[in-house]
């Protein structure tokens, strides 16, 4: 068996500060551009409406994120 170990020539990598995605938001869209869920610094948006830190946040992102999931299943291409 080939015991060879991959490696990445780092001299060819341009890793400058312009080159860098500072944007820290993961979002979630449906159908294009429509955002179902989005995690920010600042919390989490589900269709663009804030949700408010209390003891039903968790369970309002999961659904949100079970929805976006649901939705990619039903709508992949095979």
């Amino acid at each position: 068996m080939d015991e060879t170990l991959y490696t990445i020539d780092t001299n060819s990598l341009n890793l400058g500060a312009t080159e860098i995605n500072t944007n820290p938001n993961v979002t979630f869209n449906i159908g294009g551009s429509d955002e179902l869920l989005r995690i920010a610094k600042d919390g989490f948006y589900v269709r663009g409406v804030k949700i408010e830190q209390d003891a039903e946040e968790a369970e309002k992102v999961y659904n949100a994120f079970h929805q976006w999931l649901t939705w990619t299943t039903l709508n992949r291409n095979y």
